[in-house]
Formats: structure tokens, C-alpha cells, sequence
């Protein structure tokens, strides 16, 4: 039996609702170049904080405070870098994995034949 047309949109609806109302898209390409450019953060980063550590020290031999200022600014951007990986999106697990949408794919499906099935 076929469906009528407010139940088709209703189940489009449905099915638009579980799906994110997002297309299938491709995403491991999406997820390297995250990864990637959150790497290129942490590394840019972390050579920030070895250089203005280095210039710190440069800078207190010298007795130097205004090279010790800009060092310790150098420092701090190159912390702000690495802190940018660390938010998670680069490396966060899908929320729902393709056993669980199948899993209440089913479970829709049964519902909708036991609905069926008593009229």
C-alpha cells in the first residue's frame, strides 16, 4: 500500500530530522584537513613558546625588560596557538555511528509495519 502525500512529507520530515538535515557528504577529506591544520597550530605554537622562552632567558642575562616583554608576549600567542587544538573538534568521536542510525532506522521501520499491520 502505498503512502499518501502528507505521509511521504511527514516521513521526509522524519527522515530529514534524524539525518541532521545535512546530504551525505563526504567527510574523512573534512577531517584531515582539520587534523592537519590543528597539527600546523600546535606545532607553529609550540616553536612560539620555545622561542620566547629562549628570548626570556636571553633577555634576564642581558637584564633587558622590555625584550623580556615582548618575549613573554611571544610566549603567551604561542600558547593561545596550542590552545586552539586542544578544543576537541579535530579529534571529537560522531555522535551517532552507522550501527545506531541502522538500529533506529529498524526501529522506526517496525514501528511503522506494526502500525500497518493493526488497521
Amino acid at each position: 500500500m502505498g503512502l499518501s502525500d502528507k505521509e511521504q512529507k511527514v516521513l521526509d520530515e522524519l527522515e530529514r530530522q534524524l539525518t541532521g538535515g545535512k546530504a551525505e557528504k563526504p567527510k574523512a577529506q573534512e577531517k584531515q584537513v582539520t587534523k592537519q591544520s590543528y597539527a600546523r597550530l600546535l606545532v607553529a605554537g609550540s616553536l612560539l613558546v620555545v622561542i620566547g622562552l629562549s628570548i626570556l632567558v636571553f633577555a634576564t642575562t642581558l637584564h633587558q625588560v622590555w625584550l623580556g616583554v615582548i618575549a613573554f608576549l611571544i610566549m603567551l600567542s604561542g600558547l593561545y596557538l596550542v590552545s586552539q587544538n586542544w578544543s576537541g573538534k579535530a579529534y571529537r568521536a560522531p555522535k551517532s555511528t552507522p550501527k545506531q542510525s541502522s538500529e533506529q532506522g529498524n526501529f522506526f521501520q517496525k514501528r511503522w509495519d506494526d502500525r500497518n499491520n493493526r488497521s
